[in-house]
């Protein structure tokens, strides 16, 4: 998983990383990787471009791309990945009725950005999944593309398109309907332009004729036949194919949160790169030094409303944000959002995105950012491959504030979902800075240093209410006939929730005196320390969430005892939501609470 997988496998150096370089282009960010040799002056004629897919695809796949960069980086070849319009941290295209013209004009314009910053004649695309499909049609009208690499292709857009529906409710089995079904992909809110999936549904790789690079190497799914089909279409071209089986790809894009970057994959696709700029580049091409540091000053980019500039922070510059601000005067706190589990800093659906950006809309400013060893930033120096629930996160936020003072945004008002909220929790007990904190769907807020991060992950436990409401629906059942719930884990975590209603009457005394119970004991001093700093605490959850029993079983009966000793904390339940706040109402619901808190708090200036 993300959390299990060593870096040390990449034999990267044990000095602090730091992030690849922002830049930005055409309403879009994008992030520059240059060869470790650019700094002698000398380097290759040939760049190398990420094409991403979409979704949870692109969301599993930012971490591999960081790690492959850093191993083309090692063997002398530049790279870029980037966002398209409307996706990630880009900015929202005026229309999209230029179907797939619009994310094919994107990638043209990314490479003509690379080969700026690389100085570079050559380009390689890599593409993954949907990104394949992409990469192949902007190759076709593209000059020098000399290589070209397919990974688990999207081979027909039409397919895609009903492989994602299918896929998506996998990877977010108990997400609700947002206000307006979509009629084809979706995360959340974040839906896919019906323009460009009506010109996505008209493309085949299989009926290409010519093949738009001398050079492609194909990484078939296992047990895929139309990707061995492919592969024999692609031998009856003029090409030069290297064909072999993606290893553990499975693994790598069945969730986000336990996603597993291939090392051999990461090792297939750098190693076949190099190979490509070795037989079409000038290994000898000396890069010119004039104006280079100029070129990798990111500009700031504007949308309705709002300003986002990518930035660098953190010891190293080794954590990786956006700062976004109103366009207009900046009142109440700066607001961070602490990032959820090993998700980009745009979020599930873009959900911290377009938070961040309504925010603005208000006249606040926010910072989202990866956390250390997340996505585009790389590990911190002395953490552990797990980061989920440790402290070197609270180190990271900390990193966040330090980053904001500096910038005069202070005070700060923290907020995050699920493992995120835990980080904004433990932050602001941490750190008298932070004013305001709002934690969403968290699961507990009591967490022993010594807990297997890994079992605790996979044992959300649900409040009676959320069982009572889950039994009632026909969906869940459904996914017991077909085998998709573990019940005898259900039942399990069912007994749990009752023996901790059976022994709620003693909660009252825990808390009174909670001198008996390390929880006890824990919880009264967090609480008292955001007391004592006069820390605004809104607590959020949604309606049925685990982390709502896990509150009760700390304070009874919607949190009720932590009125009066503790500051009065405010308790908010969003109905008709789920974990991942999925519809636009539960999102809105959430901003409304961050905005409340923020402008609450004067900025200083």
């Amino acid at each position: 998983m993300n959390a299990g997988f060593s870096s040390g496998n990449m034999s990267l150096s044990m000095q602090q990383a730091s992030v690849d370089y922002p830049v930005t282009f055409a309403n879009t960010v994008g992030l520059f990787k240059p060869a470790d040799v650019v700094l002698r002056g000398e380097g290759t004629d040939v760049a190398v471009l990420f094409v991403s897919s979409w979704g949870f695809e692109e969301l599993c796949a930012r971490k591999f791309w960081r790690l492959l960069a850093g191993d083309l980086a090692a063997r002398g070849l530049p790279s870029m990945r980037f966002d398209y319009p409307g996706t990630g941290d880009a900015i929202d295209p005026v229309d999209d009725d230029n179907g797939l013209d619009l994310w094919l004009d994107s990638i043209r314009a990314a490479a003509s950005k690379l080969r700026e910053l690389s100085q570079a004649r050559h380009l390689i695309l890599v593409g993954h999944g949907l990104g394949a499909l992409l990469a192949w049609k902007a190759a076709e009208t593209m000059e020098n593309v000399v290589g070209l690499a397919l990974a688990a292709p999207a081979l027909s857009g039409r397919h895609w398109l009903r492989e994602f529906v299918a896929l998506s409710r996998v990877a977010n089995p108990d997400a609700l309907q947002h206000r307006t079904p979509a009629s084809g992909p979706a995360m959340g809110e974040q839906i896919f332009p019906d323009s460009l999936a009506a010109s996505l549904r008209t493309v085949t790789l299989s009926a290409s004729t010519r093949a738009p690079a001398p050079s492609i190497l194909l990484l078939k799914q296992e047990n895929r036949p139309a990707d061995e089909q492919f592969a024999n279409h692609l031998a009856a071209l003029d090409v030069e194919l290297r064909a072999q089986v993606f290893p553990d790809y499975n693994k790598f894009v069945r969730d986000v949160l336990f996603s597993v970057p291939s090392v051999r994959a990461i090792e297939t696709l750098a190693g076949w790169a190099a190979d490509v700029a070795a037989k079409h580049g000038d290994r000898n091409n000396t890069l010119r030094q004039d104006g280079f540091s100029e070129l990798l000053i990111p500009q700031r980019l504007k949308g309705r409303g709002f300003q986002e500039r990518p930035v660098r922070f953190g010891n190293h510059q080794r954590l990786y944000g956006i700062m976004c601000k109103p366009l207009g005067q900046r009142q109440g706190a700066t607001v961070i959002v602490a990032p959820t589990g090993y998700e980009r800093m745009s979020g599930w659906g873009r959900i911290s995105a377009q938070m961040c950006r309504e925010l603005a809309r208000q006249g606040i400013a926010s910072l989202r950012f990866d956390g250390a060893n997340v996505a585009d930033s790389p590990p911190a120096e002395g953490a552990p491959d797990q980061i989920l629930y440790h402290a070197s996160q609270l180190a990271d936020v900390r990193a966040a504030v330090d980053f904001l003072e500096a910038e005069n945004h202070l005070p700060v008002v923290v907020t995050g979902r699920c493992s995120g909220a835990w980080v904004a929790f433990k932050s602001a007990i941490k750190d008298p800075r932070i004013k305001g904190c709002v934690p969403v769907n968290i699961y507990d807020l009591y967490i022993p240093d010594e807990v297997d991060v890994n079992l605790f992950l996979r044992s959300t436990r649900q409040s009676l209410s959320g069982y009572g409401t889950k039994f009632m629906s026909g969906a869940l059942w459904k996914r017991v006939m077909r085998g998709d719930v573990r019940v005898v884990s259900a039942l399990c975590n069912l007994s749990k929730a009752f023996l901790g209603k059976a022994f709620s009457f003693l909660t009252p005394l825990s808390v009174k005196y909670p001198y008996f119970s390390d929880r006890a004991r824990s919880l009264s001093s967090d609480f008292g320390k955001l007391a004592a700093n006069d820390t605004k605490v809104t607590l959020i959850y949604s309606e049925g969430d685990a982390g709502f029993g896990m509150l009760e079983r700390n304070f009874c009966g919607r949190g009720r005892l932590l009125r009066g000793p503790y500051g009065n904390p405010k308790i908010v339940t969003i109905p008709r939501a789920d974990h991942n706040l999925t519809t636009a109402e539960a999102r809105e619901a959430w901003t409304q609470e961050v905005s409340t808190v923020a402008l609450q708090l004067q900025p200083k200036h």
